[in-house]
């Protein structure tokens, strides 16, 4: 009877911390993260377990952690950066895990650069085009380091050995996209911005910023198909996240965009990878010029560049935490 009763009163107990407990699992992971205040924000990437990386053109790289939002510069930002000039010295990055470097695009200068992910080391510096073509965003397979050029319509690979080291004497080579556009010819110029690979790496998926497109691309020979999407894409896509035959388009407000708001794309794409439905949008009042994202479990974590306010020492930049499934759909 008593050890009845005592089975009774811990199941009892038991259910008390769960239930205590699930409120502190939601608020474990908060829904804002802030970065570097002043630093205005573009790349963003995930790295080990939850450990964050974000960009700014000013130079920096600030790590922090998504759980505790606790933080710590990287690397400093550039001396007498002034973005009133235009200056420009970081964009999209990505983690290598095996390797653990961060890869980062360094914009205009037609360059790129590596790091230790932990310590912040610069392990290298690599000339990936000429001085004035941007170098965008990075995709990463087990084979290569993929680049986007915003300025002219190639992508840049930089070959990789099988443990996901750089290999001395290589130098990224440009591959030009070339290909059909189901029967027209690529965008002139093609700005392509974000990029993803499928998980066996054997095909990229680039965005093209002005156009609203999207297409798919074998790595090797340069081939690009446009995905066509119905209904179709709007406004100025920007990073591109992808999960199992899902793509998060992030896409800032603009003017110039019949929406006008911050919103992520979301779009089913079929087997082929010629094909997607756009399923409907992902907001946020928190949403404030997203420009890069990452997945984290069921979470799209995606960064507020603020591109509507000009950037002060003082002003706050944060990371934002959504729910991936969180789609509304189109009206």
């Amino acid at each position: 009877m008593r050890k009845s009763l005592i089975l009774t009163a811990m199941i009892a107990l038991t259910g008390t911390l769960a239930a205590q407990a699930e409120p502190g699992k939601r608020e474990a992971f908060p829904k804002r993260v802030p970065v570097l205040t002043g630093s205005p924000v573009e790349g963003f990437t995930i790295g080990s377990g939850t450990t964050a990386y974000s960009s700014s053109i000013d130079g920096s790289i600030y790590k922090v952690d998504l759980r505790s939002g606790a933080g710590e510069v990287l690397v400093a930002p550039e001396d007498n950066f002034d973005v009133l000039a235009g200056d420009c010295y970081k964009l999209g990055m990505r983690v290598d895990p095996r390797s653990n470097y961060l890869y980062v695009a360094g914009c205009f200068w037609g360059n790129a650069y590596v790091f230790d992910a932990d310590t912040g080391e610069e392990l290298a510096n690599i000339q990936v085009t000429s001085f004035g073509e941007v170098i965008n965003d990075i995709a990463i397979t087990r084979t290569a380091v993929y680049f986007t050029n915003f300025s002219e319509p190639f992508i840049h690979r930089l070959p990789l050995s099988a443990n996901g080291q750089m290999i001395a004497g290589e130098a990224p080579l440009p591959i030009p996209m070339q290909g059909d556009d189901n029967g027209d010819p690529l965008a002139s110029p093609l700005t392509a911005n974000g990029i993803v690979a499928t998980p066996n790496g054997d095909t990229l998926i680039i965005g093209d910023s002005k156009t609203a497109q999207i297409y798919r691309l074998d790595p090797l020979t340069g081939h690009a198909d446009r995905i066509v999407v119905e209904p179709p894409l709007e406004g100025f896509i920007d990073g591109i996240v992808m999960h199992q035959d899902t793509l998060y388009i992030l896409t800032p407000g603009n003017p110039g965009d019949p929406a006008d708001i911050d919103r992520i794309q979301v779009v089913s794409l079929d087997k082929e990878l010629l094909h997607g439905t756009l399923v409907g949008n992902i907001v946020d009042s928190d949403l404030d010029g997203v420009a890069s994202g990452a997945m984290l479990g069921g979470s799209l974590y995606v960064n507020n560049a603020r591109y509507r306010d000009l950037p002060q020492s003082d002003t706050k930049y944060s990371l934002t935490r959504l729910n991936r499934k969180d789609v509304s759909p189109l009206p």
